[in-house]
């Protein structure tokens, strides 16, 4: 994929940051256009690391181990970035070296905090402004820096980052439209086996096989499908079976594996022989979601979208609660990320927004309800990446 890095320099520089060291395995992928393979396993601070300047027309540093220098020297296409190895325990040997014990030149072993020492005092940053990702870096690797950069000023850049992936790139927006299809078929799969009798372990599998059949994504391990009160608390699928009157929810998705993005979709089908206001709750719910939908344009106030589903609902159910109805969504690890659709969000629509629009509600031992779909931004409206699997069977 292409790097997003002059995104985040731009917005370095409007915070009067001059550089940034970037931790996390989302992050790095962002900036370089790939990731680290052992960094995003592990998810430890160090295994891959980037340094980036703020200053336009300057590379960024890839730091990575030697095992997976060649990998990232092959992924960094026309040399955009600066790529760099550091020591690990690997040990790996030339041929000649192995078999005929010819000894071969090998550089100081330096590890993988000295490397992105050196390329920080490269880029000039050591007595600098330097964004950090302080809600993903351990306190031990944090006071490390203090020690050995004293005269630097550390900012913390982690919701810079959400900020900057709120917005898509054509590219990203692919992605998505590639991913919510492998989602939207599988669930349809799954709307087509739903009745009752059928468990929440058959829905499940019946979802994870279509995803995996299709070569470029994997369900994501928190999928929840439930029925009746199962649907009413923070499951992943139990030995639930459908009943006459249960309402079968699920809310779902898939990963990109190393590329990081990842779907959220939730729908709720009412069983038959169920309460009738239970239909007529379900119907509420939709229309809301509906109408948030089509009322999604660039501009409108995200607090403007919430009121509009939110007050819908409790016009007829006045006992309602909620504090959102919907969320941004990107690379992960956490499904749901700024902006959230809320009543105290006054940031605008934008054009490349993706969202996760849904109108949920829980009813304690009883059932759950919750709508939701993916949805882009587009610079006239609104347009729904998940149409194909049905809102009512």
């Amino acid at each position: 994929m292409k790097s997003k890095q002059e995104k985040i320099k731009k917005l370095l520089r409007e915070k009067n940051i001059d550089g940034a060291i970037v931790s996390s395995p989302e992050n790095l992928h962002y900036v370089l256009g790939f990731g680290g393979h052992q960094h995003t396993v592990s998810r430890q601070a160090g295994f891959s690391v980037g340094v980036i300047s703020s200053k336009e027309n300057v590379k960024t540093h890839g730091i990575t181990m030697d095992f997976e220098y060649p990998t990232f020297t092959k992924k960094n296409k026309s040399d955009e970035h600066i790529i760099k190895p550091y020591s690990t325990w690997v040990g790996v040997r030339n041929w000649d070296n192995l078999v005929k014990d010819i000894p071969m030149e090998e550089s100081n072993f330096k590890n993988s905090f000295e490397v992105m020492l050196e390329s920080v005092k490269e880029l000039g940053l050591e007595n600098k402004n330097i964004g950090l990702e302080l809600d993903f870096l351990p306190i031990n690797y944090y006071n490390q820096l203090l020690e050995s950069l004293p005269n630097a000023k550390f900012v913390n850049i982690s919701d810079l980052f959400i900020y900057a992936r709120s917005v898509k790139t054509r590219e990203e927006i692919e992605v998505f439209r590639n991913i919510c299809s492998v989602a939207d078929n599988a669930f349809y799969e799954v709307s087509k086996m739903v009745k009752i009798g059928v468990s929440e372990q058959n829905l499940s599998q019946c979802f994870k096989e279509n995803v995996i059949k299709s070569g470029i994504c994997v369900p994501s391990a928190w999928s929840m499908f439930s029925t009746g009160a199962n649907g009413a608390r923070l499951t992943i699928p139990e030995d639930g079976i459908i009943k006459k009157g249960d309402v079968v929810k699920y809310d779902a998705g898939v990963n990109a594996g190393f590329d990081f993005y990842t779907t959220d979709t939730s729908r709720s089908w009412v069983m038959e022989g169920a309460d009738s206001e239970l239909y007529n709750l379900k119907d509420m719910l939709y229309e809301a979601q509906r109408l948030m939908i089509k009322s999604a344009k660039p501009g409108l106030p995200i607090n403007e979208l919430f009121n509009i589903g939110f007050n819908y609902v409790k016009e007829k159910y006045s006992i309602y609660k909620r504090g959102h109805l919907g969320h941004s969504i990107s690379m992960g690890p956490q499904t749901a990320e700024a902006p959230y659709i809320t009543a105290n969000e006054t940031r605008v629509l934008e054009p490349g927004m993706v969202l996760a629009m849904e109108v949920p509600c829980y009813i304690d031992n009883f059932n759950g309800f919750n709508i939701e779909d993916m949805v882009l931004i587009t610079e006239t409206g609104a347009e729904i990446l998940t149409p194909k699997t049905p809102h009512y069977i």
